[in-house]
């Protein structure tokens, strides 16, 4: 084939892929675009104090229980929504690293983080009436009717019996491409018409997900940045706290945070499809996606290229710039938070 027939045929190639693939792009901005919409609706602001590194929260008769953390610093409180005030308090020594935590039974069960003890107290005077044992650490927890479901700061969460806390079951928290979602922490535990469902922060990421207990998989995120955005004035204080109002409304804060909002999870009880956490696209379950057309079109081009070009390259074609860079490297991960002056979770 002669020079000028090979760039028309490369020409018509290239033409091609321009006029298709926003075709094909539109067609699936289509089919994801049916998808329900997971949103956050401020209801109400509120006054939090902003001395409390937040870890665990929950409603009960018209209070807010809220769980503090940090050695040397840690709470237990009562707290009025409406004000933001504290009603009574119950302060830890410096060994005891407060996480989340759950009512059970006029009960509170809080979780510590590396003491391995889950402490139970008094709903009426906070005072410590008995205590569980697990092993490894404690991050967030909420009874679902049955269990105590457990969080420890990676994808496992745990379904623990309430008698003796010993490990009944446990899943692996995943979305829909079967990525794990690492971090799970503070959770809240509901029930909605397609069923139950567990609540979800993930350490230091500006969103909250939705799992189905029975297997794990993620059925909707939501989008809290804006709520970040007003609070966050540093790498520790982040959004945790959940406690669960009435039908689909909750309350939620974060460590540190000055305010606390009353808010409307939108579409609570649908699923929604092809949700990605793990730094993925949507485009990534099928290969006949805009992206994934616009990738391999531009691959069989390049092939296109390398084949009838190889007659034209010289002779002692080392001297030539072909465009391979294989001794340039990506740059280097940054250094990730947890190796700078971060609280844990």
């Amino acid at each position: 084939m002669s020079r000028t027939g090979r760039s028309s045929l490369l020409l018509s190639l290239l033409v091609s892929a321009i006029v298709f693939s926003p075709l094909i792009q539109a067609e699936n901005i289509d089919e994801y675009g049916e998808n329900i919409e997971h949103e956050i609706i401020i209801i109400s602001e509120h006054h939090h104090q902003n001395d409390a590194f937040t870890q665990g929260l929950e409603l009960y008769n018209g209070s807010i229980y809220e769980s503090t953390g940090l050695y040397g610093f840690s709470t237990l409180r009562e707290v009025d929504p409406l004000t933001g005030d504290v009603i009574r308090s119950k302060s830890f020594n410096d060994t005891i690293f407060s996480e989340g935590i759950t009512v059970f039974n006029d009960t509170i069960v809080m979780l510590t983080w590396k003491s391995q003890i889950a402490f139970v107290f008094e709903m009426e005077n906070l005072s410590q009436v008995s205590s569980y044992e697990y092993e490894g650490e404690g991050w967030g927890i909420c009874f679902d009717g049955e269990s105590f479901v457990m969080s420890n700061g990676t994808s496992s969460v745990s379904f623990r019996n309430t008698e003796t806390f010993e490990i009944e079951r446990m899943v692996s928290v995943t979305d829909s491409f079967g990525n794990l979602i690492t971090k799970i922490n503070e959770l809240e535990c509901v029930n909605t018409p397609a069923g139950p469902r567990v609540i979800a922060n993930v350490w230091q990421q500006d969103i909250i997900v939705v799992f189905d207990p029975s297997n794990g998989t993620v059925v909707g995120e939501y989008d809290a940045s804006q709520l970040s955005s007003e609070n966050n004035h540093g790498i520790n204080n982040v959004l945790n706290g959940i406690a669960h109002s009435t039908g689909s409304e909750f309350w939620i804060t974060g460590k540190n945070w000055s305010k606390m909002y009353l808010i409307q999870m939108t579409n609570l009880s649908q699923a929604g499809e092809d949700i990605c956490v793990s730094s993925c696209d949507l485009g990534q379950d099928s290969i006949s996606s805009g992206t994934g057309f616009v990738t391999i079109t531009v691959l069989f081009v390049g092939i296109l290229l390398i084949f009838f070009g190889r007659n034209d390259m010289p002779v002692g074609g080392n001297d030539v710039e072909t465009g391979n860079r294989h001794d340039e490297q990506p740059n280097p991960t940054p250094q990730s938070q947890e190796d700078g002056v971060i609280l844990d979770d």
